[in-house]
């Protein structure tokens, strides 16, 4: 198996390569033009003291009289050495040496063939490889006092003696390229932990694998989810969104904004984003959708929103399962709760031997859960209703209330079936709170609730009064997802399902005053649609 190379080991390999790369490309070419700026400089200087020379009184003299004497030779002599030239050549019209430093050289021709031009007038820099070496050249022409030319100087600087010059700076140049390649080494690796902090110290491949991992489950979610930015843009979104609000499969979450998928919401949404929503209901693509809302944190900071949704019929039977649950394990409860009270009893007066006393007691409990049960069939003839009675009238003894289901109830067999689980979950929701208000409201009235039941004409109605403290004036808040007037993460959401599941059945909720002092809950729900 390949070791894997850690991502700090990359980016200094990576960047060190690059800028050794770099220095020898731009090395190269700044040596190059160094080069060639020498050469360049050190034509002109040549160029420069020709003409220099040439325009000597003194020298235009003794070349028209076809000589150097001593004196001008060793002026010439001490020129060359304070120049730093190689050679100063004076020449006459036939290149003739008349000057040369060597003085077994004078009186030959000069040499490089490059002497041509300037006996015409031209004063020029070449490079020729004369007698010395291959050398930089300047040279000019001489004129006598009638302007004709009578002669040539010639100045050069050997290339081998510029190679010192050169290398010197080439040399300074690649210590400065050394030192930005050390430079560099030290910045990779400060780079490199700078970015693995940015990256939770993750390695290359961790991160492949986790960024296919959040693809997989971000795509396998049952939730449509959308990653929005501060200002709306849409940053991400997974296939369940796109099902759920109808988004095309051309489009691109960067062409998105919250604006252009729900337009009439986005404000909403948007305002307030450190404040989670939870359980907003919303229409848009032509269905009800139930959204909630996250703010999305980076290291602390806020970097935008977390929309989450779900149709409301997918979580309408969530509800309805959860009610149903609920409702069972209720009952459950405290029916062993009670039934272990009466077990308890039988046991101690078995002990004692009051043996006509237990079975009294058996009596007892048989004819009055048998009086239950008739009577509950007598007048409800849906079985999961009445079971739903039985379980709420059990919870109501425990908690020491009074339960009542009215004698004037009647329930026929439902003729649609299909209101059947929402009527379970809005009387359990309607029957619990009912419970828990006359038990708030036990150090003012006896604690009683009473449930009356009517089948009637064209509607299912549903009264369920208590001896509670009542509700609140502003109604309609006690519909909305986060109203309760109870304590802990599972309240605040009973009359937002009563509500929603209201709607779907086409049904509309009354509320009232109730003889028993508390609230009065009427629920009408049409027989047929």
């Amino acid at each position: 198996m390949a070791r894997t190379v850690k991502l700090e080991t990359r980016l200094i390999i990576w960047v060190t390569s690059l800028c050794l790369m770099q220095l020898l490309v731009f090395g190269g070419a700044v040596y190059a033009l160094l080069s060639e700026n020498v050469h360049a400089q050190t034509g002109q200087k040549a160029l420069a003291l020709a003409n220099t020379l040439a325009s000597r009184p003194s020298l235009r003299q003794q070349v028209t009289a076809g000589y150097i004497d001593n004196d001008l030779a060793h002026e010439l002599d001490e020129l060359i050495t304070l120049t730093g030239a190689t050679f100063i050549v004076i020449g006459d019209t036939q290149q003739i040496r008349l000057y040369h430093p060597i003085r077994e050289r004078i009186g030959q021709r000069m040499t490089g063939e490059d002497s041509e031009p300037a006996l015409f007038g031209e004063r020029y820099i070449s490079t020729a490889l004369g007698s010395l070496g291959l050398s930089i050249r300047g040279k000019a022409p001489i004129y006598n006092e009638q302007q004709d030319i009578v002669g040539l100087v010639s100045v050069g600087f050997l290339k081998v003696s510029l190679e010192p010059l050169i290398n010197d700076h080439g040399m300074q140049l690649l210590l400065l390229g050394l030192l930005l390649v050390a430079v560099s080494v030290l910045s990779a690796v400060w780079i490199s932990h700078r970015v693995r902090n940015a990256i939770f110290g993750l390695q290359p491949d961790q991160i492949g694998r986790l960024f296919a991992e959040q693809e997989a489950i971000f795509n396998t979610v049952l939730s449509g989810v959308i990653a929005i930015d501060k200002d709306g843009t849409v940053r991400k979104f997974n296939q369940r969104a796109a099902e759920i609000l109808a988004i095309p499969t051309t489009e691109k979450a960067a062409d998105l904004t919250l604006q252009k998928l729900l337009p009439e919401h986005s404000q909403y949404l948007l305002a307030n984003q450190q404040v989670p929503i939870r359980g907003f209901e919303l229409f848009a693509a032509g269905k009800r959708i139930v959204m909630s809302r996250q703010v999305l944190q980076v290291k602390g900071q806020s970097d935008g929103v977390l929309l989450s949704m779900r149709p409301v019929d997918e979580v309408e039977y969530l509800s309805q399962q959860l009610t149903k649950l609920q409702a069972f394990a209720e009952l459950l409860r405290v029916q062993t709760h009670d039934y272990a009270n009466k077990l308890n009893t039988l046991g101690a007066l078995i002990q004692m031997q009051a043996y006509d006393k237990a079975i009294e007691l058996i009596g007892q409990e048989s004819q009055g859960f048998q009086a239950q049960i008739h009577q509950l069939l007598a007048c409800i003839n849906e079985p999961v209703i009445a079971g739903l009675l039985l379980g709420k009238h059990h919870k109501a003894r425990e908690m020491n209330i009074h339960f009542e289901v009215s004698a004037d109830s009647q329930l026929s067999s439902l003729v649609r079936k299909d209101i059947l689980d929402p009527l379970v979950s809005i009387l359990g929701n309607l029957i619990d709170n009912a419970l828990e208000a006359s038990r708030n409201a036990v150090r003012y009235r006896q604690p009683m609730v009473q449930v009356t039941i009517d089948d009637v004409g064209n509607n299912l109605i549903f009264d369920v009064e208590d001896s509670g403290l009542g509700l609140p004036t502003d109604l309609e808040t006690i519909f909305t997802p986060q109203y309760s007037s109870k304590q802990g993460a599972q309240h605040g959401v009973g009359m937002y399902l009563v509500k929603t599941h209201l709607d779907v059945c086409g049904g509309s909720l009354e509320v009232g005053i109730s003889e028993l002092g508390g609230a009065r809950l009427s629920v009408y729900i049409p027989k047929q649609l």
